[in-house]
């Protein structure tokens, strides 16, 4: 009997919580579904010599001046050239989403870093020490035009206790006019 009432709270738990963020796209738990449409609007170049293109603030930036604490982007292609790449406007199917956390922290000239999938619960935390989180999102992209595209990655940085994953509404921000974001219907 005591397991029946435990596991009837339980459900009666994962249901409620489900509740406060499906659909909601504020929401850093609520998911872009696998299916959903991202599409690029205009023409995107990578410069030579690399694999991506950051944005941030419905722009593209370099590199070096994208804020790591606010969200951004990361539009990815497979393979680098000693050339410019044009990647042409096109829809790309989101086929794969991850949510991921990563740390680092710096202790002088070393540095140690550590990777985990899912979400993560930090109580207690302090910022005595020089250890960020970056929270990112990554959709895996496919398009049958341009199968070099395959990845999007959207996140940020922040201490363990104050952070969380971006939500929809602020990648829809990041991408600004750059690229539109359909949602696929969930799937029951």
């Amino acid at each position: 009997m005591r397991q029946f009432i435990l596991l009837s709270v339980v459900a009666f738990l994962a249901a409620c919580q489900t509740a406060d963020y499906e659909g909601n796209e504020n929401s850093p738990y609520y998911l872009i579904p696998v299916g959903s449409t991202l599409t690029l609007t205009r023409t995107v170049t990578i410069p030579a010599e690399q694999v991506a293109v950051f944005l941030q603030g419905g722009e593209v930036v370099p590199a070096g001046r994208t804020n790591q604490y606010y969200p951004h982007c990361k539009f990815e292609l497979i393979h680098r050239r000693d050339t410019g790449q044009t990647v042409q406007p096109d829809d790309f199917e989101i086929i794969k989403v991850v949510q991921e956390t990563s740390d680092s922290v710096a202790l002088d000239s070393l540095q140690l870093a550590q990777v985990s999938v899912g979400i993560g619960l930090n109580v207690g935390m302090d910022h005595g020490g020089a250890s960020l989180q970056t929270y990112r999102t990554r959709l895996m992209l496919r398009s049958a035009k341009q199968p070099d595209v395959y990845l999007l990655s959207c996140g940020q940085s922040a201490y363990p206790s104050e952070g969380q994953h971006v939500s929809i509404m602020e990648i829809r921000k990041v991408l600004g006019k750059i690229f539109t974001l359909q949602l696929a219907p969930r799937k029951s």
